[in-house]
């Protein structure tokens, strides 16, 4: 190659890279440019803030609760004869209590066999505490329990009481989560927001007016609960007697079932001029 073509390589080397060098710094300060407008923008940009509160008192429509039995036999069919004559019993006093199908369900049933530990030496058992060595671990099932656990849901608050006594006398030995609740809870609680939203905006438009400035758009929106449900709860104690097995029902409790109160906050900003 020679001189002059040469340089004029090296030349439009050159004069790419300046080239490009050159859009690099364009590129910046548009980017910086932009920047720099929506600063500007943000800074001009008034806004007014404020707050609605909304509540409600509600009172629950729902009683939960969960019962279940756990029975322990030689074999799986005796464990399972024990536990189904008693949750058998109970289901029937349900549905003749009239209570939806729907709102009776078994949420658990175990078979758990029950194992045995011991040594044996050469063969033979060792029923000391102390077996002397060469000695081995074993186990062996001896037995099995059973467990079934169902939730039930009451619609008629009347019968919660009286329900949870008369399954005492199945033999029924473990009732618990006893609770009030609201089925529709959420669906109260979109409304209690709103609420808030609908008081959040009356005193959007009251301040605006004060302050003689107009609302422009909503810029953003924030909200929260607090309280929520809270009820009155029945130990298991109080509400089964475990010996009352084949017995007359126990005295049904008192289930004072309160009330809720559902406190919703919104936070609203719009752009005023």
């Amino acid at each position: 190659m020679d001189q002059l073509s040469l340089a004029k390589t090296r030349l439009f080397k050159a004069v790419s890279i300046f080239m490009w060098v050159l859009c690099l710094v364009a590129i910046a300060t548009f980017i910086l440019l932009l920047r720099a407008g929506q600063v500007a923008n943000s800074a001009e940009r008034k806004t007014i803030t404020v707050e609605g509160k909304a509540e409600r008192f509600v009172a629950p429509d729902i009683a939960t609760l969960s019962f279940g039995v756990s029975e322990e036999a030689k074999t799986v069919r005796d464990a399972q004869k024990k536990a189904s004559d008693k949750i058998n019993k109970a289901v029937v006093f349900l549905k003749e209590s009239n209570l939806n199908d729907k709102d009776v369900k078994t949420v658990s049933y175990n078979v758990i066999p029950k194992y045995e530990y011991y040594y044996e030496n050469n063969g033979v058992r060792c029923y000391q505490s102390y077996c002397p060595p060469p000695h081995i671990s074993k186990s062996e099932i001896v037995g099995y329990t059973v467990e079934q656990q169902i939730n039930v849901k009451i619609r008629d608050l009347d019968k919660a009481g009286d329900i949870i006594a008369e399954l005492g006398s199945f033999g029924v030995g473990n009732v618990s989560s006893f609770s009030f609740d609201v089925e529709n809870i959420e669906k109260i609680r979109e409304e209690v927001k709103n609420e808030a939203i609908t008081d959040a905006r009356a005193k959007a438009k009251s301040r605006a007016k004060v302050l003689d400035v107009h609302l422009g758009k909503l810029v953003s929106v924030s909200d929260s609960y607090y309280g929520g449900p809270y009820y009155a709860r029945a130990e298991p104690s109080e509400v089964m007697m475990a010996d009352n097995v084949g017995g007359e029902a126990a005295p049904a409790p008192e289930l004072p079932a309160g009330e809720s109160q559902i406190i919703a906050t919104v936070s609203l900003v719009y752009e005023i001029d």
